[in-house]
């Protein structure tokens, strides 16, 4: 599910943003997790998300595991703007490296 909010302009999303959402979306809809892995060394294990965008930011915010509750698995929030990469969390391989 994404929601947009559009204010006075229109919203310009940052191309890595949509990359990042792209591939979370796509691993979510095939049951593949993901390990998002955040600017401040946070790891966060993720099997499905939501977002939306605040109507003055250009970086989604991004909810997990909450539809459908995965059980065992933290409900958490972030930002795109706060990823630095994205790994398959079984074999460890890089999916995404954002600069």
């Amino acid at each position: 599910m994404s929601v947009v909010f559009r204010g006075a302009g229109a919203l310009r999303v940052d191309p890595a943003d949509r990359t990042i959402l792209r591939l979370l979306r796509d691993r979510d809809r095939e049951g593949y997790p993901s390990e998002v892995v955040l600017r401040d060394g946070s790891r966060l294990l993720i099997y499905n998300i939501s977002w939306g965008y605040d109507p003055v930011t250009v970086a989604a915010q991004v909810t997990t595991n909450i539809s459908p509750s995965v059980r065992g698995a933290l409900v958490e929030v972030f930002s795109t703007h706060a990823v630095v990469a994205v790994n398959d969390p079984e074999t460890g391989d890089p999916l995404l490296a954002v600069a």
